[in-house]
């Protein structure tokens, strides 16, 4: 199969807040107020967080039937550590997450080496989990002045 191209637009709302887009869904971005935001939305590394938590659960719906795991339930927990100093530029650290850890926590009854298996494979084909272990990200900023 060829490659998909799949796209997110972010405007500015003023502040520190964004509006996204992708296909046809819109949603709020915005920072805590702790941080400068008026807290009307997740915040960008809270999307990612998201966004890993999301893979992992859509993966579980659609491969738990292949693994002969019948769900009756199920929740993903994601977190992760940043230090804030680092994008704030007040210390010489990573600006970004030095661990993100995942749990899968899966009501059913069906044979744990089922659950464990759909676990392994899940592991194995996340694409943000892949994602998040290392692609480049290539920067193509353009000026528009007005």
């Amino acid at each position: 199969m060829a490659n998909t191209v799949f796209e997110s637009k972010a405007s500015w709302a003023g502040g520190l807040k964004l509006n996204l887009q992708s296909r046809n869904h819109k949603w709020v971005v915005d920072e805590p107020e702790i941080l400068g935001g008026t807290d009307q939305g997740p915040n960008p590394v809270e999307l990612v967080l998201g966004g890993l938590a999301s893979c992992v659960g859509v993966l579980v719906s659609l491969y738990a039937p292949a693994h002969k795991v019948e769900l009756k339930d199920f929740q993903v927990h994601v977190e992760g550590d940043l230090d804030l100093d680092g994008f704030q530029e007040l210390a010489q650290v990573r600006p970004g997450f030095s661990e993100i850890r995942y749990k899968v926590e899966i009501q059913s009854d069906s044979p744990n080496e089922n659950i464990d298996s759909l676990l392994r494979h899940i592991n194995r084909i996340c694409p943000v989990k892949d994602t998040l272990s290392g692609v480049d990200v290539l920067s193509q900023n353009s000026l528009v002045a007005k």
